[in-house]
């Protein structure tokens, strides 16, 4: 008898899944939304708005065109050349601020919005590549071998952002501004198109026969109904907007650092983007360590008891930020590097963790049948993350950094209650009659 196509393409898929995330993620790094461009934004515009609304168009990119996504993948048998045409336009588009920072434009109004829409375009096309990148997923990988696959993508990935975190800081280090920025640019697309490519060789099963297909139109008409008939999908949707204050401090954590690393090295070599590359690779580094915990936690005790351990490791980051802060005051240096590093570090475990624990709890809960309609409802509905780091500029602007931590560090522990309603989807065996199996 004849294995099915799953099962005995699973090896080489793993391995495929592996490269592309591992390459997506260096790529990434290159212009993280957390590190690099808030101060490339800040530097260029001295406005820390401009620095959030970069952290707010990822999250609008990933999340609302996922409703157009699942219309269209839907009720078709394979997702793979959907996955490809969804991506290539937006990451293409990152050649265009690659070239302006190369040639040193600098003009603000030129090179700022050129920025911004380039971004906006890649992560419009990272939102669209979700629902059918999420759903290939569920069909080369059994439940309980996602866990361990999330965990060594990251792990990959990490490993080699580090290097990206240690080339950031050599590129910016030397002073050349704005063309060092356009250097990473140039290797952010080296790595998306490389991450295509190797998608682009996945060898994807194809979906269930009576799949049914639907409308955009169609979808956001039944979101009331698809959360009142699942609560558990639900309180997952709360659970996720809450964990989107996590952003609310995020692209100011590395303005933070670098005005306390300005203050105690004023006239230093590349002193716009003092400690960049140094914090980059910080949180990479948490981000390996994190997913090799999360993944195990993941698969071994369930998705459950992993969103638990997130939401309170999440109400510590912003903490740490505070204390660093209060702390970084008439000390050298190096002392506000290890202040500060505690934060990235965390910061960092969570950023893998946190997709993991939601998109595992999801596709376990979610019937396979409408998997992509759930994909798409569930990021959808991610509107604080888009709305909240622009909030943060402002409260910045305002108030200072010290408010914004603090609302952002309750947030995150009433999440921890939230938790505590969660059921484990495998043992509610709502949409399976065994348990998952195991290849």
């Amino acid at each position: 008898m004849t294995l099915p196509a799953a099962r005995r393409h699973y090896r080489w898929n793993f391995s495929l899944w592996v490269t592309e995330t591992a390459a997506w993620m260096v790529g990434t790094a290159f212009i993280d939304s957390t590190t690099v461009l808030p101060v490339l934004m800040l530097t260029l515009t001295g406005n820390p708005v401009l620095a959030g609304l970069v952290i707010s168009l990822r999250y609008a990119g990933q999340g609302i065109p996922q409703l157009i996504a699942a219309s269209l993948v839907s009720g078709r048998p394979k997702r793979k050349g959907a996955y490809i045409w969804f991506t290539l336009p937006g990451r293409l588009s990152l050649l265009w601020p690659t070239l302006l920072l190369l040639l040193g434009v600098t003009r603000v109004t030129v090179v700022v919005p050129a920025i911004l829409l380039a971004y906006a375009a890649f992560w419009i096309s990272e939102g669209l590549s979700i629902v059918p990148w999420v759903d290939m997923m569920g069909k080369t990988v059994p439940p309980l071998r996602r866990g361990r696959l999330f965990a060594l993508m990251h792990v990959m990935g990490g490993l080699l952002g580090i290097g990206a975190g240690l080339l950031v800081r050599q590129v910016l280090g030397t002073g050349a501004f704005p063309a060092g920025y356009g250097l990473l640019f140039a290797f952010a697309l080296g790595g998306m198109l490389l991450s295509t490519l190797t998608l682009a060789l996945l060898r994807e099963p194809p979906g269930p026969p009576g799949e049914e297909r639907y409308s955009t139109r169609a979808l956001i008409a039944d979101i009331p109904n698809l959360l009142r008939a699942m609560p558990q999908f639900r309180l997952l949707v709360l659970l996720q907007a809450l964990f989107g204050f996590s952003v609310l401090p995020a692209p100011f954590y590395i303005l933070y650092a670098s005005e306390a690393l300005r203050r105690a090295m004023p006239g230093a070599r590349g002193e716009e983007s003092l400690g960049v590359g140094v914090f980059l690779a910080i949180q990479t580094a948490g981000m390996i360590l994190g997913n090799a915990v999360w993944g195990h936690l993941s698969d071994r005790y369930g998705n459950r008891l992993l969103l638990r351990v997130l939401a309170l490791t999440h109400t510590a980051a912003p903490l740490l930020a505070a204390l660093a802060g209060w702390q970084a005051h008439d000390v050298p240096p190096l002392s506000i590097y290890l202040l500060f590093a505690p934060t990235f570090f965390l910061y960092g475990t969570l950023q893998g963790g946190t997709w993991m624990g939601i998109t595992n709890f999801l596709l376990e809960l979610a019937p396979p049948d409408d998997r992509p309609a759930y994909i798409a409802v569930m990021n959808a509905l991610n509107l604080p993350a888009i709305v909240l780091p622009l909030l943060g500029g402002l409260l910045v602007r305002r108030l200072g950094y010290l408010p914004l931590l603090l609302l952002a560090a309750a947030a995150l522990l009433y999440a921890a209650f939230v938790t505590r309603r969660l059921a484990e989807p495998r043992a509610m065996l709502t949409h399976h009659h065994k348990p998952p199996e195991v290849w």
